[in-house]
């Protein structure tokens, strides 16, 4: 007799609860599923160790440009820029940390080495062959001489570059142009797009030579 009662209990229970859930008992089931993580937090907040109770100042959400926003500013780029030397981009974080999203076409390209900024190069789309490493080939753009009278300017040849190590690249592939390093797109496959992200004001590795800095306001090279 006892098991049939207990039987008849847990029956009784579930269809109460069904019915209970069915009258919108399921809105008072989650009000008080929030009611208890509250009380989880205060009761970790009592429980806090002294020197714990502090956390960094409130941000404003991070910065983010969906696929298509990316695709849709790069389609809106005059297309003698993005056929030009430097490609055309558009920035992802405009005014709050460096990043742009680059978009190159087939056709000559300038070899550049980045005095003293770390470059990141993220392949999103298309393919082509990245020269690194070695030496930019002279002359340089009479816009950037070397040695330059700032730390971190960009060094550019027309030209290409010398003893470099040539590499094919695609889309999820990685650079890291450190500072200094000459990188040369010598190749591209019609078109393509990646992430570029330079910081500047990074010096070598201990033990590489730093770029050469001319002093302000000397005449002649």
């Amino acid at each position: 007799m006892r098991i049939v009662h207990v039987w008849f209990f847990t029956a009784t229970a579930a269809l109460t609860c069904a019915a209970f859930a069915g009258a919108g008992g399921v809105r008072l089931w989650r009000g008080a599923s929030a009611a208890h993580a509250t009380s989880a937090g205060l009761q970790a907040a009592q429980s806090m160790k002294p020197g714990h109770e502090r956390v960094p100042p409130f941000r404003a959400p991070s910065p983010y440009m969906s696929a298509a926003e990316i695709q849709i500013g790069l389609n809106r780029l005059d297309p003698a820029l993005i056929g030009s030397r430097t490609g055309g981009a558009v920035p992802f974080a405009a005014g709050k940390a460096p990043g742009v999203v680059r978009r190159r076409k087939s056709g000559p390209q300038y070899a550049i080495t980045h005095t003293r900024s770390l470059e990141y190069i993220i392949v999103t789309k298309g393919t082509g062959t990245m020269v690194t490493g070695g030496t930019l080939i002279p002359p340089t753009l009479d816009s950037d001489p070397y040695p330059n009278e700032n730390p971190n300017a960009t060094i550019r040849s027309m030209v290409g570059v010398k003893d470099g190590l040539a590499r094919r690249i695609g889309p999820g592939d990685v650079l890291v142009n450190l500072p200094g390093t000459p990188h040369w797109l010598s190749q591209i496959d019609d078109t393509i797009e990646y992430v570029e992200i330079q910081i500047p004001n990074v010096d070598p590795a201990p033990g590489i030579e730093l770029a050469e800095v001319k002093p302000k306001g000397q005449v002649g090279r």
